[in-house]
């Protein structure tokens, strides 16, 4: 079996004055073929402080939904959220002794804007304030808002 060793020899040939080389055309569609794809990628990076918003967001409504439902289903323990502008805690009592559970704190580009500082629900699931508590994003200047309403006791995430 035989195979062609000059497959694998460079295609490009010797022009007239024995320089080897690419042309302005075959540069100018490599450099506009990396624009577009440059082009393409560019939105996609943007969208991670947006994805980081999200994620805050989502994480502080289910661990306000979490409280709540623990304050319906161990009315014994008192479980609150206790907000700041850069991270949240979420603490319990049992007796006289008030315990942490986890601390959440934000990136340097995330601050937390709130009403009252504390979230907690009594044993039917009603909060002791209505608040709306505002996530925003300080580069890009999106926010997310979490609304408790306090007839209800709903708990709603407005982006």
């Amino acid at each position: 079996m035989l195979y062609n060793c000059n497959a694998f020899q460079s295609t490009k040939k010797d022009d007239k004055h024995g320089q080897k080389g690419y042309t302005l055309i075959e540069l100018i569609c490599v450099l506009s073929l990396i624009g577009i794809i440059g082009l393409i990628s560019l939105p996609k990076i943007s969208y991670i402080h947006d994805f980081h918003l999200d994620s805050i967001s989502n994480a502080l409504l289910y661990d306000i939904r979490m409280i709540k439902m623990k304050d319906m289903s161990e009315p014994k323990k008192s479980y609150q959220i206790l907000l700041t502008d850069k991270a949240y805690q979420i603490r319990y009592n049992k007796g006289t002794m008030p315990s942490l559970l986890r601390k959440v704190t934000l990136d340097s580009h995330y601050r937390i804007s709130f009403s009252h500082p504390n979230v907690w629900f009594n044993a039917n699931g009603t909060p002791k304030h209505a608040q709306t508590i505002t996530i925003t994003n300080t580069v890009t200047g999106k926010n997310h808002m979490i609304t408790i309403n306090p007839n209800t006791g709903r708990i709603l995430l407005y982006e």
